[in-house]
């Protein structure tokens, strides 16, 4: 049958149908030009590989108005054409015509979901996450006009072919016009490279806080001009000034003033109104709450631990030093006291929103939005840049850039900020370049708060080393940065691995992938302030992050001895146990004990999983101890080491873990006053994938007799010690408002062994005990307990026991490696060459090419005068672990003394670029230098070594304290032990496990 013409059948539409369907036509022809001109921008970016500078480039004014334009043309063009449909829809149905019917439902269908995945993108955003939605909504909005083309040529009523024509010409031209006008605007506008030195000073000036240049021409890395606006902080603004707090406050100071003033007033610190954070909880809202609760959070005038020691320092009567003068001249800045200056050292972490908006420089209201802001999310997330890994807050802040997207400044609950938002959300991707910086995934990132070093405009003193996670993490297994670690993992972690793993979003956070964000709780050993505040949600998670595997506590060997304090003459087999190798590795069930007998128990405390030394941070503060505990039947105490007495202060007899500091005087760091640190009188920590081992004696109880004794350990924590935390409740008791008296921090529980052990009535030699199974309580393979024990006694030096430890490897484990190459290591401790040489060849024997043993070869081969193959040992060590410091520090050494001083300066420039402050490296480099002619250069880097050098003579504050404290002069000595004191059967001290 013959089609009828065009012209002779009458239109399906009526008269306000097609006045409505011309109006969407017209609205419809804007979205397509609008939406040719975004999917160009987005392939343009996608061509520039989403390069920062590309993603701001397209982000112009124009840009956003489309963006805003094609959400509101398209919510018109469904207003427009949603009765048309529902009006045409039954016509078009009535007629049964086939082709038509087809092709307007798949039109209509790609309507809908063009209209689903729009406001799905409008309310969550536009992310990587989301991709699909996005794909998904460019593939409707290509078949829903190719499914109206073909509706209408299918259709009885076809449009003439001309008119389609006029229609896509149109919409082309209108794209290429908007296209047009975004290059000229683009060629216009301008932002700040991230690149940019902050106000005009070069990388090379910058560096460490040092005020005038170093003696000979030397500048250290991390040199602060005193010409720095917040000098001696290593802490910039992009502009290189002051910036507005609004930058780090954006909901603005004003409006939150009243209401943080009366919270300090009340609790003494704000921890209710989460400053700094309001507009970030509209996108963000999981994140915002996990920041709520962090320590990142109270770290300026909000934590009044800190604002004890801060205020200890600005009200100190420290005079200006010749540095600090000189910046008084060069900035200006009226009479500031020399300890007001100094404070801005600590600011530049603790208070950017005090710091960088100067309001450091004068009396500081502890009750304003800045003094209480603390880290806020912009005091992160807009650092643009960082100055390598010196640390001490060496960042740039961009203070001038502000929001890039519209209506920035909107009104809470405004229809800008909703504005803001929804173009935001359409192209969320400037945002992530603006605020998620590559470097932020890196521990580079965490070292520029985590890494400290003090110098003279700080100390009036000399450079000195501080807290430094960053280089124990990197110069560790952990980082897979180290070859002659003990353990190697399977892959290398960072920081933010363990800081900040991921969480369930159950807000919806719009950064959510696959349901979870990266943690911004930041968990780590704080403990004090949650309990302050009283968050004990936080607590609880603090404290299971604590305990989750981190360290291990291993009741491992028993040593036997005559009982000197009953004068009775030890029997051969005793002298044995005394003088010879401890029982290792028990089936305490079969242990028997008599009374009066005098015993020593080893324990080993083995780094699991801190992926930076045991404890970290301020360790002349923080507080890690064992508690040994002795008791009968009944749970009596009846021997102790290691407990905390009635006034809160820790046994000074206990084994502990942190730092003893000592100031000018010879008197203890017990105010967290790091300006006035000289010399260290006792340091024990824990490295990373190592252990250690303190022995605790004791004299068996006469009470116990015929009966069962319980011998436990405990590993405890105490994020503060008991001086330091009476310090800060008198200096700041308005930050205290809670409590009426010092309070007493929690102390956690870490880990714990604890074993039963059979008392005998006679007087005749204990029985002894029987070899384990093979696998302690925890799981833990029997070698490992072994290895552990040999790698803590390694590292007290003491190769003897670390020998009878690791042969029980080899036996236990012989397919693995471990038992032979830790027994080269001891060898090689002790000065047996031949003995790790043979241990050596087991190892290939074992495992051939093995990095970590590559390693003790060339360490051996260097000391055996053989350098060449030395240094081939050390070039196969650095193909698996390039930036092993320590490699590249031995190949430079090696190289040096096979008289090859150009190479040994290209090593050790390595080392340099690794770690600028290595002294062991400026030293070796500086004779390095020598031999091959080069003077002037060997000068800067014996300026460099003097610089970095340990000064000997403080030595002799060190000795004057530890004749003083018997405590602190036992923890100071590699090889020692702990008496275990008797108790009178006193019970449970209460206190939590």
């Amino acid at each position: 049958m013959q089609r009828p013409p065009e012209q002779a059948l009458p239109s399906l539409l009526r008269p306000w149908q097609r006045r409505l369907l011309t109006a969407g036509l017209v609205v419809a022809g804007f979205v397509l030009a609008n939406t040719l001109y975004l999917l160009v921008i987005r392939l343009t970016e996608a061509v520039r590989g989403g390069e920062e500078a590309a993603v701001y480039a397209s982000l112009s004014l124009l840009l956003q108005t489309m963006v805003l334009g094609h959400t509101a043309a398209g919510s018109l063009l469904v207003l427009i054409l949603l009765p048309f449909v529902i009006a045409h829809l039954p016509v078009v149905w009535a007629r049964r015509h086939r082709e038509s019917v087809i092709s307007g439902m798949v039109a209509l269908a790609a309507g809908v979901l063009l209209v689903v995945t729009g406001l799905f993108i409008l309310t969550a955003a536009a992310s990587e996450a989301n991709r699909w939605a996005w794909w998904l909504h460019v593939v409707s909005a290509g078949v829903l006009p190719a499914g109206y083309v073909i509706h209408r040529v299918v259709g009885y009523t076809r449009p003439p072919p001309a008119r389609f024509g006029r229609f896509a010409g149109a919409v082309s031209v209108l794209a290429l016009a908007l296209l047009m006008a975004h290059g000229l605007e683009a060629g216009y506008g301008s932002r700040p490279d991230p690149s940019d030195p902050p106000g005009g000073v070069p990388d090379q000036a910058r560096g460490l806080a040092g005020g005038e240049a170093p003696s000979g021409g030397f500048t250290p890395a991390g040199f602060v001009p005193p010409s720095s606006r917040f000098f001696p902080s290593a802490a910039s603004t992009a502009s290189g000034g002051p910036m507005p707090a609004r930058i780090l406050v954006p909901e603005g100071v004003e409006r939150l003033a009243a209401r943080i003033r009366a919270e300090v007033q009340e609790t003494g610190f704000a921890a209710e109104t989460a400053i700094g954070a309001e507009r970030c909880t509209r996108c963000h809202a999981d994140i915002v709450a996990q920041w709520r609760a962090s320590a990142h959070r109270f770290a300026s005038f909000n934590n009044p631990f800190y604002e004890a020691t801060v205020t200890d320092l600005r009200r100190s009567d420290a005079a200006a030093n010749p540095s600090i003068e000189e910046h008084l001249r060069q900035v200006g800045g009226g009479p500031l006291g020399g300890g007001v200056v100094k404070s801005r050292w600590c600011a530049g972490c603790h208070d950017p929103a005090l710091m960088l908006t100067g309001l450091m420089d004068g009396e500081v209201d502890r009750a304003t939005p800045e003094a209480q802001a603390g880290l806020t999310c912009m005091a992160c997330h807009a650092i643009e840049k960082i100055h390598g890994v010196t640390g001490n807050g060496n960042y740039v802040l961009a203070d001038g850039a502000g929001d890039p997207y519209l209506f920035g400044g909107a009104e809470s609950g405004s229809l800008a900020e909703f504005l803001h938002d929804a173009a935001l959300r359409a192209r969320p991707a400037a945002h992530k370049a603006s605020l998620l910086k590559p470097f932020f995934e890196t521990g580079e990132y965490c070292a520029t708060c985590h890494k400290v070093a003090l110098d003279r405009p700080v100390n009036d003193y000399r450079w000195l080393r501080g807290q430094d996670e960053y280089d124990s993490w990197h110069d560790s297994g952990i980082s897979r940065n180290a070859a002659r670690t003990f353990y190697l993992p399977d892959e290398a972690r960072v920081c933010q691995d363990c800081h900040m793993p991921p969480e369930p979003a159950p807000l919806g956070d719009m950064a959510a992938r696959n349901g979870t964000v990266r943690s911004h709780r930041f968990l780590a050993a704080n403990t004090a302030l949650p309990f302050l505040r009283g968050d004990s949600a936080t607590l609880r998670r603090t404290e299971t992050f604590l305990r989750d595997g981190r360290l291990r506590v291993d009741l491992f060997a028993l040593r036997r001895g005559a009982s000197e304090w009953e004068g009775a003459a030890a029997s051969e087999a005793e002298r044995a146990g005394a003088d010879g190798v401890p029982e290792m590795g028990l089936d305490w069930e079969k242990v028997t004990l008599r009374p009066g007998e005098r015993v020593g128990f080893d324990v080993v405390v083995r780094n699991l999983g801190v992926g930076h030394a045991f404890p970290g941070g301020t360790n002349d503060s923080n507080q890690g101890w064992l508690e040994f505990s002795v008791m009968d039947e009944e749970g009596r105490v009846l021997g102790r080491s290691g407990h905390l007495g009635d006034d809160g202060h820790l046994d000074p007899m206990a084994h502990a873990y942190g730092a003893v500091l000592l100031d000018a005087r010879g008197q203890r760091i017990d105010r967290r006053n790091g300006q006035d640190i000289r010399v260290a009188a006792a340091t024990n920590v824990i490295g990373p994938g190592t252990a250690d081992v303190a022995r605790f004696e004791l004299l068996v109880p006469e009470a116990a007799r015929e009966g069962v004794l319980s011998v436990r350990v405990r590993l405890l924590w105490r994020k503060f010690n008991r001086p330091y935390t009476e310090f800060a409740y008198a200096m700041n008791p308005e930050g205290f408002k809670g409590f009426e008296a010092v309070p007493d921090l929690p102390v956690t529980e870490i880990a714990r062994d604890e074993v039963r052990l059979a008392v005998a009535g006679g007087s005749g030699p204990s029985a002894p005990g029987g070899e384990g199974d093979g696998l302690d309580d925890s799981g833990f393979p029997t070698w490992m307990r072994f290895n552990d024990y040999g790698i803590a006694h390694l590292l007290q030096g003491n190769t003897r026991l670390a020998g009878a430890a690791f042969s029980r490897v080899a036996q236990l484990a012989p397919d693995l490696p471990d038992g032979h190459l830790n027994l080269a290591r001891t060898a090689l401790a002790a000065g047996n060459l031949g003995d790790a040489y043979d241990h050596l060849e087991a190892v290939e024997a074992l495992n051939a090419g093995d990095p970590r043993a590559a390693w003790v070869w060339g360490v051996v081969l260097q000391e055996d005068g053989r350098y060449e193959q030395a240094a081939q040992a050390f070039r196969r060590v650095l193909e698996a672990f390039p930036a092993d410091r320590t490699a590249w520090r031995n190949l430079g050494r090696t190289l040096y003394l096979d008289r090859r001083p150009e190479e040994a300066i290209q090593a050790f420039d390595r080392v340099l670029e690794i770690d600028p402050e290595d002294r062991i490296a400026h030293y070796f480099r500086m004779l390095a230098l020598r031999v091959a002619g080069r003077p002037e250069e060997a000068a800067l880097a014996e300026a460099a070594f003097g610089h970095y050098q340990i000064d000997e003579s403080a030595q002799a504050l060190s000795r004057a304290f530890r004749d003083a404290n018997p405590g602190v002069n036992l923890m100071a000595q590699p090889l020692h032990s702990h008496a275990v004191t008797a108790v009178d059967g006193d019970p449970e001290d209460g206190r939590p496990e």
